[in-house]
């Protein structure tokens, strides 16, 4: 790992042996471990460290850790076919204190050469000085999508990011227990009458697309924006709210305090429906095996739904040298290369391609077909994504009024006027 290697590395300077020993035992060393081809003459390698956050609802646990190895190696592969030097170590952090633990790292002149993380993060790291701007060439930025890019630019208009993949939520059944999955809303409410047990989280970020297939998201995006809403949209948040609380009251329904709970209810056999990320899917399939369905969030009378895509991107720590700056930004380079890109996307059928050209066959799987879906209904979300962030104090308050009004402490129609309140104030 990196750890001893750097110690080892080091100790022949301090060494009292002669020179020409330790260079022998410092090659032996190199050459068992693999890091460059020996074969052909010693050549240093480029070690490159990689930092990577976790979602909320991934534990990192051996299988996490397992899985990611298997993806970064899949890549590595291809790119060691240009730079045969080049080696990587890296270490997963929980979303929630991957900021704090790469200043921890920083300080002590340990900060990684690329953090593999979530769009927001890498904002916040960009923010705080602890990650550098991603330098944005013209042939490059016409890889993506405008509005993808508008969400990594930080208040400065700088790149916090290169996107690499998308995520999305879908919709997760047990197709044992619910053949076939709910269309609609009100579908999804039947199934519950019938006796099959619907899970939700209640955060915010994984409820919210419930807020377009009721008919409140315009509106809720008005206000987010700080504009007067008419009454007829006032309606239309009050309806959402409405449908939340009569969900609750459902005794086949549970609302859960996070999306980790329910994904563990669900892969228990104790739930027969819950929305969920994508990047949940492989742990899922281990678990479930074939009784694992994948779908598509339902719709409703107000539409389809607008679930919370995140962006996952390349971001660039301050502590490389300049060969390992070089080799970080080649190595970003080669992420979106259309090869690269398609083989993760087939390769995990969890995520989508953040390079606009690159097309997915999403007739060869089910699964490619409801995150694909997912995808394009979350545009929808790109106006808000560059209202909000996810240390807006406005998400905060407005999760809050979710919890009470989900537990039947207030009204709906007193929570719409409270919502409308909470995200028209300005941060």
């Amino acid at each position: 790992m990196m750890s001893p290697l750097i110690t080892v590395m080091a100790k022949p300077e301090r060494s009292r042996a002669r020179p020409d020993r330790r260079r022998g035992l410092l090659l032996s060393l190199v050459c068992s471990l693999g890091l460059t081809g020996c074969a052909g003459g010693f050549e240093l390698p480029n070690l490159l460290y990689l930092a990577t956050s976790a979602n909320s609802d991934q534990e990192i646990n051996a299988e996490l850790i397992s899985d990611f190895r298997e993806r970064l190696h899949s890549v590595v592969v291809g790119y060691r076919q240009l730079h045969p030097a080049t080696r990587f170590q890296f270490g997963i952090y929980p979303d929630a204190v991957i900021v704090d633990a790469m200043r921890r790292r920083n300080r002590a002149g340990l900060g990684p050469d690329l953090m593999f993380v979530n769009g927001e993060t890498a904002k916040q790291l960009v923010d705080q000085g602890l990650a550098d701007p991603f330098p944005l060439t013209p042939s490059l930025e016409h890889l993506f999508n405008p509005a993808d890019l508008q969400r990594m630019r930080t208040d400065s208009g700088a790149l916090a990011g290169l996107p690499i993949l998308i995520q999305t939520q879908v919709a997760c059944f047990n197709r044992r227990r619910l053949p076939d999955p709910p269309d609609t809303l009100e579908d999804l409410l039947r199934a519950s009458a019938r006796g099959h047990s619907i899970g939700f989280s209640i955060e915010l970020r994984s409820l919210f697309w419930t807020a377009g297939s009721a008919g409140s998201f315009e509106a809720i995006q008005r206000a987010t924006a700080g504009k007067p809403l008419e009454p007829k949209q006032m309606e239309s948040i009050e309806t959402w709210l409405a449908w939340l609380q009569n969900a609750s009251n459902q005794q086949r329904v549970t609302f859960y305090a996070s999306q980790t709970s329910a994904l563990q209810e669900f892969s228990a056999g104790r739930l027969d429906w819950i929305p969920c990320s994508s990047v949940s899917l492989p742990g899922l399939r281990k678990r479930l095996g074939d009784d694992l369905g994948v779908a598509s969030l339902p719709s409703g009378p107000g539409g389809p739904p607008t679930p919370v895509n995140r962006l996952r991107v390349l971001a660039l720590g301050r502590s490389s040298s300049r060969a390992s700056r070089e080799r970080a930004l080649s190595f970003s380079r080669f992420n979106v290369n259309p090869l690269v890109q398609r083989s993760l996307t087939l390769g995990s059928q969890t995520v989508l391609p953040a390079n606009r050209f690159v097309k997915v066959p999403v007739q060869s799987s089910q699964a490619l077909q409801a995150i694909s879906a997912s995808e394009i209904a979350g545009q929808r979300m790109a106006q808000i994504a560059g209202l909000l962030h996810d240390k807006d104090p406005r998400l905060e308050s407005t999760q809050s009024l979710i919890n009470a009004l989900v537990f039947g402490e207030v009204s709906p129609k007193a929570a719409a006027k409270d919502l409308v309140r909470l995200t028209s104030k300005q941060p």
